[in-house]
C-alpha cells in the first residue's frame, strides 16, 4: 500500500534546516521545533529555508527526519521532537508523539545527527 504524502507551503519565520520538524508561530509562519510538549508542530521541512522564504512542509506521510538521539529497533517507534527540530524516542511523560520510526533492512537504528525514515502524523495525545 502506498502512502499519499501531503505537503503544504508555509513562510519560514527563521532559518530552517532540511528535514527539521517545524512548528507554527503566532504569525502562522513555521520555525524549527524544539519543544516536545508543544501541540503546534505541523510537519517536517522538505528543504532548508531562510527567514521569509516559502518552504514545503510535509504535514502527513513518509519523510526523512534527523535523529536527535540514538534510535534503535528495540526502542519505542513513537517519536517526539527534541532540540533543533530533530526527533527522539517519544516515551517521556508530557511529550506529544509526532511520528513513527520506520526501520528497514538497511537501517535498523540511527545515531544522533543521522537521517531516518519516519511516518509523520502530527501531535496526538501527550504521554501520561
Amino acid at each position: 500500500m502506498n502512502t499519499q504524502n501531503i505537503v503544504k507551503s508555509f513562510v519560514a519565520a527563521s532559518t530552517i534546516t532540511e528535514f527539521a520538524v517545524v512548528t507554527l508561530d503566532t504569525a502562522g509562519k513555521v520555525a524549527v521545533a524544539t519543544d516536545a510538549t508543544s501541540d503546534l508542530i505541523v510537519g517536517i521541512a522538505q528543504r532548508g529555508a531562510s527567514a521569509g522564504d516559502v518552504v514545503d512542509v510535509l504535514v502527513h506521510g513518509e519523510s526523512r527526519a534527523i535523529a536527535g538521539a540514538t534510535l534503535a529497533l528495540t526502542d519505542t517507534p513513537r517519536l517526539a521532537v527534541t532540540t533543533a527540530g530533530a526527533v527522539k524516542p517519544g516515551d517521556t511523560s508530557g511529550d506529544y508523539p509526532v511520528a513513527r520510526f520506520l526501520p528497514n533492512v538497511n537501517q535498523l537504528g540511527a545515531s544522533s545527527g543521522e537521517q531516518v525514515l519516519v511516518f509523520f502524523h502530527g501531535p496526538i495525545v501527550p504521554n501520561a
